[in-house]
Parts: C-alpha cells; sequence; structure tokens
C-alpha cells in the first residue's frame, strides 16, 4: 500500500488499513483454526463501523459532536458497568455525580476548555467528598467514595482524552493510532497467546502468556513506525519508539487494572454487551491507560494536544 496517496488523510488510510486487517487476519485464523475467535470477530465487525463512522460524520460535516457523544456514551455505559459489579450502583448520589462529570468533561472536551477540562475532576471529587455528609452516613461510605474516585478518573477524565484529540487540527492521526493500535495491541495479545503462549506470568489475568504479551508489544513497535508517516509524521524516531511503547505496555496495564478489579469482586467480565469481549470496560479498559498517557507525552512534546 503506498502510503502517498493518504498523505494528509489519516482517516482515509485507517478505514483502509482497518478493512484490510480484518480481512487478512479473519483469513489467517481460518488458515490455523484458533478456536474461541470468530464470535469476537463478529463483534468487531459491528463495532469498527460504529467508531470510525462517527469520526466520519466529524469529518465530512465538520466539527459535528457525533465523536463526543459516542465517547461520552461508551463512558458513561461502562461506567454503569463498573458501578453495578462494584456494588457502587446502590449508592444513586454518588453514580449521578460521576455521571455529570463524564458529561462536563465531553463538553470541556469538545469546547476545548483545557483549563475546564482539567480542573472538573477536581471539582467532582469535592462534590463527592459532601456526599456523606448530605445523606447523614457513615457505613460503606469510603468505598463509595474511592470508587466513585476510580469513575471520575478513569471513566470520566482519562476516557475523555479521546474526545480532546479529535479537536485538534494536528491530532486526528494521533487518536486513530491510539485507538486502533489499542485494540489491535490487545488482539494480538490474545492470539500470540492462543498460538505461541506457554508461560503464564501474572495471577491477575491467568490466560495471559509472558510469550503473547512480549510478542504484541514488539509487533505494535514495528507497526508504529510504519504508521508514523500518516499518524504523526512530524514526530522524530524516538518519539515513534516511545508511543509504540505507550500502547505496548499501557494497553496491558489498563487491562490488568480492571482485571483487577474483576478478580476482586469475583467475576469474569463486567458485563455481556459485547459477545466475545465481555462488557463495554472490558473493551475501553486499555483506553484508559493509554489515551492519557499517549496525548499527554506525545502532544505535550511534540505537538497536536491542543491547550
Amino acid at each position: 500500500m503506498s502510503l502517498d496517496i493518504y498523505a494528509d488523510q489519516p482517516l482515509l488510510f485507517y478505514t483502509v488499513a482497518t478493512a484490510i486487517v480484518v480481512v487478512g487476519v479473519s483469513l489467517l485464523l481460518a488458515i490455523v483454526r484458533v478456536p474461541g475467535v470468530w464470535v469476537p470477530i463478529r463483534t468487531w465487525l459491528v463495532m469498527l463501523p460504529i467508531a470510525l463512522g462517527a469520526l466520519w460524520i466529524d469529518e465530512l460535516f465538520v466539527r459535528q459532536p457525533a465523536w463526543t457523544i459516542l465517547v461520552a456514551v461508551v463512558s458513561i455505559l461502562a461506567f454503569k458497568e463498573f458501578a453495578r459489579v462494584t456494588g457502587l450502583y446502590r449508592e444513586r448520589l454518588f453514580v449521578v455525580i460521576v455521571y455529570g462529570a463524564i458529561i462536563a468533561e465531553g463538553i470541556a472536551a469538545y469546547l476545548q476548555r483545557y483549563d475546564f477540562f482539567m480542573a472538573i475532576p477536581t471539582w467532582a471529587v469535592l462534590i463527592l467528598a459532601f456526599v456523606p455528609i448530605v445523606e447523614r452516613r457513615t457505613e460503606g461510605m469510603l468505598q463509595a467514595f474511592a470508587l466513585s474516585i476510580v469513575g471520575v478518573v478513569f471513566f470520566g477524565y482519562f476516557l475523555a482524552h479521546l474526545s480532546y484529540l479529535a479537536q485538534s487540527p494536528d491530532g486526528l492521526g494521533y487518536l486513530l493510532y491510539v485507538v486502533l493500535m489499542t485494540q489491535l495491541n490487545d488482539a494480538l495479545g490474545f492470539i500470540y497467546g492462543k498460538t505461541l503462549g506457554r508461560h503464564r506470568w501474572t495471577p491477575i489475568s491467568p490466560n495471559k502468556t509472558l510469550e503473547g504479551s512480549l510478542l504484541a508489544l514488539a509487533t505494535t513497535v514495528v507497526l508504529t513506525f510504519l504508521q508514523a508517516p500518516i499518524a504523526f509524521p512530524w514526530v522524530p524516531p524516538a518519539g515513534v519508539l516511545a508511543a509504540g511503547l505507550i500502547v505496548g505496555i499501557g494497553g496491558q496495564v489498563g487491562d490488568l487494572t480492571m482485571a483487577n478489579v474483576k478478580r476482586n469482586v469475583g467475576v469474569k467480565d463486567f458485563g455481556h454487551v459485547l459477545p466475545g469481549h465481555g462488557g463495554l470496560t472490558d473493551r475501553v479498559n486499555s483506553l484508559m491507560v493509554t489515551a492519557p498517557a499517549f496525548a499527554h507525552f506525545m502532544g505535550f512534546l511534540f505537538g497536536g494536544f491542543p491547550t
């Protein structure tokens, strides 16, 4: 594939590349006959058009809020899964405040109000601190307060970086790279683990293998260098390497962070809305780490993150 025709058109490039990867991976898996992969692939065939479609709406009709709305809706539904699994959902006032913080972060991102975007988590936590006082309760309040802070930070602030990047003239390549490569890194870890994995390395996620994790990281770094001329051509090689490491390592950190939550509450998945994947939280957990880490490291050092 010649990259010249995709110069200054990262969305077109990633749309075409995604279609090629999905078809290629499907054919490869059909040949090697890896068990249990067709259900998640069918789910990807629904999720990818929705995500790319929202970005195309914004691209074609100029500054439409389709992507921002999609991120906010996914964040709210994912947090709802988290709240149900952890028992926080019974504390409705805490949950409503977190919902409000998620919506506020989306609005701040869409309006490119970096001051509000950075301040909202602080104010949300301060408001949460009033809940036990207003309800005049102590039992269970510390746990509910702590879980709500996780909701504000991980589901509100961290995921909202995906909306903020979309508003930058230079940020679309960043956004497409971090979203699609984070998801591909997860898929590669699963595929490598199924086919080549021999050594399990963490009780937090017993299915993770050392071979799968390392091979996924190495492949992500290589693919990052291959797509850098489209995603972020102004970034020097050291920055490209950093981007690959952030996504390759950060994605696994995010996955393990939420896996630790699941192990503590005794569930396999956060939900069942995505066949073969679990819940929405199971799908966006890696982005909770890669999105903010990538946005701040790459954006502030090499541009593309509006302030």
